[in-house]
């Protein structure tokens, strides 16, 4: 084993450098006829030893200020070399958590990582979760937390992408949060998978402290979405990144911009209640735009509020100009269509459709996403 280590770490070392890198022992020691050995350097083993940057090694240096000795750093950035992981992995595991080369290899590291084979990773999915998330090995024993979450998202797969952006979910008490929330959940009629899948706020719904959960689906009632309807776990996303103050705001804003009902606006938000995830002046502008410039009624928009939550410049305006570039050479267009399509089908249908007829079509399309468009096609 040890003769192992020394083996994974000098081919360590010597990935991706011109000329050899000192040996531990070289930064242990300053010379071999000296009795007094240096201070190890931990900026200088951060940088020739374990990859990073000049610049990473300071931050992560404060980290190790314990750090006396290579020996269980060299233990450490062996047992990751061992798992398949390459110096450029190894380098961004540990300038994300430095800590992990205080962890020890037999008592914390491999029972960990052989936990985590045991509820049936791979050795790269293995990989792909250190890269991801690799602080983890060092906090929790996560396996058992990782089969739970594996089994709501239906696979590893499926999981990843969520644990890249927030690994913390791994540290939710199954008992005392994540199942009575699922359970709650299940009362109100939503699909644990569905709202796990909900992104940042999937996750943090799931991870709620349970009384709060039961103020949120309270607040996510308040907006008139059924529970029974395929749009209330997007209410109930909703209020949990939005506060109520605001949402208030954005109620009071939108129904003033449109000129219309509260009882219309409860339309717009039972089909669409992520457009309240939006600012106030977003949708103030949105609304305008749709009445002033394009013309069209309070009563259309708030059955079509998808329109509200387009960008303004990157979309309403650009696709508006397009319409009415094409009226003017007697073609009719929909707005609601031109604007709900993808990119690629807007210029498929109509920049590339009509270039032969209308060659210019393309430059006052591109002007236009840039903000700078004809006079005369200007709303």
């Amino acid at each position: 084993m040890l003769r192992l280590q020394k083996h994974l770490l000098s081919l360590l070392r010597s990935g991706g450098c011109a000329s050899p890198l000192p040996s531990p022992h070289r930064l242990l020691y300053s010379t071999a006829s000296t009795s007094t050995s240096t201070a190890f350097s931990v900026d200088d083993y951060l940088v020739t030893t374990c990859g990073l940057t000049r610049a990473q090694a300071p931050r992560a240096s404060r980290l190790l200020f314990r750090l006396k000795s290579p020996s269980n750093p060299d233990a450490v950035l062996a047992f990751f070399s061992g798992l398949g992981l390459s110096r450029s992995d190894i380098a961004g595991i540990i300038a994300a958590d430095p800590l992990l080369l205080c962890s020890k290899v037999d008592g914390t590291l491999a029972p960990r990582v052989a936990a985590l084979r045991g509820i049936g990773l791979s050795d790269s999915d293995v990989v792909r979760f250190l890269l991801v998330a690799a602080s983890m090995l060092r906090c929790c024993d996560v396996a058992v937390s990782l089969k739970f979450w594996i089994s709501l998202f239906r696979s590893f797969d499926e999981l990843l992408p969520t644990i890249s952006k927030c690994n913390g979910i791994l540290r939710t008490n199954l008992d005392s949060v994540l199942k009575p929330n699922i359970a709650y959940l299940e009362q109100c009629g939503l699909d644990a998978t569905d709202v796990a899948k909900l992104h940042f706020n999937g996750y943090w719904i799931l991870s709620s402290n349970p009384e709060k959960l039961k103020e949120l689906v309270l607040r996510a009632d308040k907006l008139g979405v059924p529970r029974h309807s395929g749009q209330f776990k997007y209410a109930l996303a909703t209020v949990t990144s939005v506060s109520q103050e605001k949402i208030d705001l954005r109620l009071e804003t939108l129904q003033r911009a449109l000129g219309c009902t509260e009882e219309q606006l409860r339309v717009a938000v039972v089909k669409h209640p992520t457009l309240l995830k939006a600012s106030a002046d977003r949708l103030r502008a949105a609304a305008e735009f749709l009445t002033t410039e394009v013309g069209l009624e309070a009563e259309y928009i708030v059955h079509r509020p998808a329109l509200l939550c387009y960008s303004l410049n990157g979309r309403l305006t650009p696709r508006y100009l397009v319409m009415k570039a094409l009226r003017e050479k007697g073609i009719q267009v929909d707005y609601y269509s031109i604007v709900g399509m993808t990119e690629k089908q807007f210029r498929s249908t109509y920049i590339d459709r009509y270039k032969e007829n209308f060659p210019a079509l393309a430059d006052v399309y591109a002007a236009a996403c840039s903000g700078e468009m004809p006079s005369h096609l200007q709303p």
